[in-house]
């Protein structure tokens, strides 16, 4: 991650001015805030009293703010390292919902912890489970938190009812329109702050249009400038009977957190090639963590947000410095009562078309995973099928609500489903698949054809990287060609190839003369002096396409041996 992505502007490692970082932490702090709705939703479930919201809203700030601090730390085992906003997370709504009916919030928050427990134990095993997560399935992940986004950020674009409100469509053009508009076409610093202008242009509009009360903006300072948040912390109880719903959907939170953070990896390397597992365990250990101390505070779960991740990379600024200062931000926030009650009154048609924004962002990013890699039939459905369930578990929304909760959090969810179903059908798919594989052929020219389909086909079903296919094959055609027309082979010449996810190992076998290989091209004058110079001068060219090369003899045969990182 040393080199920066030419569409950045501020890069990972990179510290913009202090008042540029300001305007872009003020960015995130405020996008967060908007979801502060989740646990809002759940005090009103148990019609809980004002004091009861003040500090769930309090306790959320608290949690959001650490665990965006621990997210951006990045060493010694704790956080991603990148700018990954933790917000309170919909994904443990649903579980903790059922929890406070069954015994109030004290319940909830207890269970919470043991969700967050569970997803820091989980965040050591992931290393061990990377055969779950190729690139495609990832790829399918990512696109499917942009697809679930779309009902939501739709439903508020139009007013919330089957009949579009024009005035709810207009904020939201406008606030889409600045967004993108500026982000593709501004020059300079203007791009950076393409967010925060969407968001104050869209609430202008709503205040213009009369569609949000002056009121509300009259009423910022009835509690003061300045206060000491208050903090009401529960008191805490389990029910063993709710372990498995927690454990199931601080699983799918962790999933929802992996893909953010595959997403933030791609972002900032440019020449990504796989995802990175120590930033992902230690990204999930920092979320499993956050929503451990939101339990304790006396508030829903957490996790890294798609949206701000979606937000950092439209305005060209991924810096960790601007995750500390949003974290410093919202931390600001828990003692200011006029910015708390101005940013949790961002009227919805500026909320849905923040999510629009972000799943355009999201469905691209997944999709370039998914083609990323090369694809054979049982990938195919795998991704197919993977998509059509999520896509299904829109279209049966009113079915789905009537199971238990537990079952219907996850059924609903178009990422949860997809995701869960992409990893079974991938392991599922896996079934008669082996990693390595051996092709005989004659010392013909015309079969070399045939071994370089065997190759392609051979990196289709392993889900390798195009690039690295079409590397192994110049080499094998080069070295076959070599073999073949100079008469060095004798007798029928054997293809093993052998591939994990770090790299592609090709060894061709034969019987014959031994094939020189020094790593230095002669210059053309010099392959007129003989065979082996012709050998040496080949040896070289196969040498530009694989990483290393060796030749030596084993069991009475001359052996090739390439490898190509992966």
């Amino acid at each position: 991650m040393n080199t920066k992505p030419p569409n950045l502007t501020y890069g990972l490692e990179d510290t913009p001015p202090f008042p540029v970082n300001v305007l872009l932490g003020f960015q995130h702090a405020a996008l967060a805030l908007v979801f502060i709705v989740y646990p809002l939703m759940l005090v009103s479930e148990v019609h809980g009293t004002k004091s009861e919201a003040e500090g769930i809203v309090t306790a959320t700030i608290l949690a959001m703010a650490i665990g965006t601090f621990l997210q951006s730390l990045g060493n010694k085992g704790m956080g991603s390292g990148f700018l990954a906003v933790q917000i309170a997370s919909p994904v443990y709504l649903p579980a903790a919902i059922m929890a406070v009916h069954a015994g109030g919030l004290g319940l909830a928050c207890g269970m919470t912890i043991i969700g967050g427990m569970f997803s820091m134990m989980l965040s050591r095993y992931l290393k061990y489970l990377r055969p779950m997560f190729p690139a495609e399935v990832c790829g399918v992940g990512v696109m499917m938190l942009g697809v679930s986004m779309i009902g939501p950020g739709v439903e508020r674009v139009i007013g919330g009812s089957s009949v579009p409100d024009a005035g709810s469509m207009m904020v939201a053009f406008t606030t889409i329109s600045l967004m993108v508009g500026l982000s593709i076409w501004s020059k300079g610093q203007l791009r950076l702050y393409s967010a925060v202008i969407g968001l104050l242009a869209g609430y202008a509009v709503a205040l213009w249009s009369g569609l949000t009360e002056p009121q509300s903006v009259n009423d910022l300072f009835v509690d003061g400038v300045l206060t000491v948040p208050v903090i009401h912390l529960p008191a805490l109880s389990f029910d063993w009977v709710l372990l498995v719903p927690f454990a199931i959907i601080a699983m799918v939170s962790s999933l929802d957190t992996i893909a953010c953070i595959i997403t933030c990896q791609k972002i900032n390397e440019p020449h990504w090639v796989r995802a990175g597992m120590k930033s992902i365990s230690d990204g999930v250990l920092a979320d499993g963590l956050a929503t451990l101390i939101g339990g304790v505070l006396g508030t829903i779960g957490s996790n890294v947000s798609s949206s701000h991740i979606a937000l950092s990379s439209a305005t060209g600024a991924t810096s960790r410095k601007i995750a500390r200062l949003a974290a410093l931000l919202l931390l600001l926030a828990a003692f200011l009562p006029p910015i708390t009650k101005l940013l949790a009154n961002i009227p919805a048609p500026v909320i849905g078309a923040v999510l629009m924004y972000a799943a355009a962002f999201l469905i691209a990013s997944g999709m370039e995973l998914i083609v990323s890699r090369m694809l054979d039939t049982r990938r195919i459905f795998m991704i197919g099928f993977s998509i059509i369930i999520g896509i299904a578990s829109i279209q049966m929304a009113d079915v789905i609500h009537q199971l238990p909760p537990t079952i219907s959090s996850i059924a609903g969810s178009p990422f949860a489903i997809a995701s869960l179903s992409a990893i079974i059908l991938n392991l599922l798919f896996r079934i008669g698949t082996t990693l390595n594989a051996s092709f005989a052929m004659e010392p013909r020219l015309e079969s070399i054809a045939s071994a370089l389909e065997f190759l392609e086909s051979r990196g289709a079903s392993w889900g390798a990287r195009r690039e690295v296919i079409r590397k192994a094959e110049n080499a094998v055609n080069e070295a076959l060609e070599s073999l073949i027309m100079m008469g060095y082979a004798e007798g029928r010449l054997e293809l093993q190839v052998r591939f994990s996810e770090y790299h592609l190992d090709a060894v061709l076998l034969y019987q014959g003369k031994p094939f020189v290989f020094s790593g230095v091209a002669h210059q053309p004058s010099q392959i007129d002096n003989g065979d082996e110079a012709l050998m040496r001068f080949a040896a070289a060219l196969i040498g530009q396409y694989a990483d290393s090369m060796t030749t030596d003899m084993q069991n009475g045969e001359q052996r090739i041996s390439m490898r190509f990182e992966h």
